[in-house]
């Protein structure tokens, strides 16, 4: 091989790691997004045995997420899902999210509890299932007391599975809160 041939090699190399480290990333790490759900658990984040109205629509933002209501929301105690470390916890004032908490399980897999009234744990702390992170409330974008919920794989929020039922999209589940109990 002549000395002139190497630099183009070494770029056809380059491209050719580029490209492998491209799919690496974009290829699925083993399991589908709802094996890892379904891995994960995901509990309702409530009391044991609490009724809530699990609505889903199709002008929500995000699309996929779960707004719980019930007529005595309002100070109800927001539980975590699932087992993780907590990685944001924040206060947007009358904005969006308004008081919110987003929970990393492992394996690619977040939970999110937006409107909240009170925030009872920091970025850091790690959270069993049922663990209280908070308070049902109306900060934020929020109409009325209630928690927006998320679901997220790989930070994209996905059709919610709570103790192993799938909420209805798009109208409303009733569900009866497992978590603690």
């Amino acid at each position: 091989m002549s000395p002139r041939h190497i630099p183009k090699i070494l770029r056809n190399l380059g491209v050719l790691a580029a490209m492998s480290l491209l799919l690496t990333v974009l290829a699925p790490v083993g399991a589908s997004a709802d094996e890892r759900i379904q891995d994960v658990n995901l509990r309702t984040p409530f009391d044991c045995g609490q009724v809530w109205n699990a609505n889903t629509r199709t002008n929500h933002n995000p699309q996929l997420s779960v707004d719980f209501q019930r007529s005595d929301a309002m100070g109800q105690n927001t539980r975590s899902s699932a087992p993780g470390t907590v990685t944001t916890v924040e206060d947007l004032g009358d904005e969006s999210y308004g008081k919110y908490i987003e929970i990393d399980h492992g394996s690619g897999v977040s939970t999110l509890y937006a409107h909240l009234d009170s925030q009872a744990v920091s970025v850091g702390d790690s959270v069993e299932t049922g663990t209280v992170i908070g308070t049902v409330g109306t900060t934020g974008g929020s109409t009325g007391p209630h928690l927006h919920y998320e679901q997220k794989v790989d930070g994209t929020v996905v059709e919610a599975v709570l103790n192993g039922l799938e909420i209805l999209y798009y109208g409303n589940t009733e569900v009866t809160s497992s978590t603690g109990c």
